[in-house]
């Protein structure tokens, strides 16, 4: 099997995993990181593409928000087996899959491929802007989250510390949302999270006046 059926196959495998994904990892989501991911390493100049596309596409189908991690690692192993994926391309896409999600800032210490940090940086901009917001809302509905619960902070700096607030949509944008700017690695990655930060910390703030609307 060539790599364009590879990839082929993959984008089918994701489909059967996010066909009724309602928290915002749906097909749709997946797809704008592929294409983010290619614009980044076109804008950059570098990192293979079949390899980038690879871990994209198959990114969310191990996500432990999702599913349960340990089998679905072993279902994509098996797959990837299924479809000829060597076992050098394996273990580079499997390890930037492994290392790609949040985790609290834990994962930005660990050291990558360039594609990696490429697919990395393409995941994070579709979590901020006006997508990332519409997909925390959902994410939130999906769990039964509120959209806030509280008094209203001081301060809508990234900075601030909501340990004590429980946990809502608003909530996440102070847990991550607002942090992910300053936690890309390329410099096209960069200039578009510094658009998008700045739209949701508008929005944040709007927010939070219309909700204790006083005038």
């Amino acid at each position: 099997m060539n790599q364009y059926q590879q990839l082929k196959e993959a984008e089918k495998y994701m489909k059967s995993h996010h066909s009724d994904d309602a928290t915002g990892h749906d097909i749709e989501h997946v797809m704008r990181v592929v294409k983010m991911a290619l614009f980044i390493a076109e804008q950059e100049g570098g990192g293979n593409p079949y390899m980038i596309q690879m871990a994209a596409l198959l990114h969310d189908t191990v996500d432990s928000k999702l599913t349960d991690e340990s089998k679905a690692y072993q279902d994509l192993d098996t797959f990837l087996d299924k479809i000829d994926v060597s076992a050098q391309m394996k273990d580079k896409i499997l390890e930037i899959i492994e290392h790609m999600s949040y985790r609290s800032g834990k994962n930005n210490d660990i050291e990558m491929s360039r594609e990696g940090y490429i697919v990395r940086d393409a995941d994070r901009l579709d979590a901020i802007g006006a997508i990332g917001i519409a997909r925390t809302f959902q994410f939130a509905g999906h769990f039964n989250e509120p959209m806030w619960v509280g008094e209203i902070p001081d301060s809508i700096s990234g900075e601030y510390d909501l340990d004590d607030y429980s946990p809502s949509a608003i909530k996440h944008f102070y847990d991550k949302l607002f942090k992910l700017k300053d936690l890309m690695h390329t410099e096209t990655a960069q200039a578009i999270a510094e658009e998008r930060h700045r739209f949701m910390e508008y929005f944040v703030a709007q927010f939070f006046k219309e909700w204790d609307f006083t005038n």
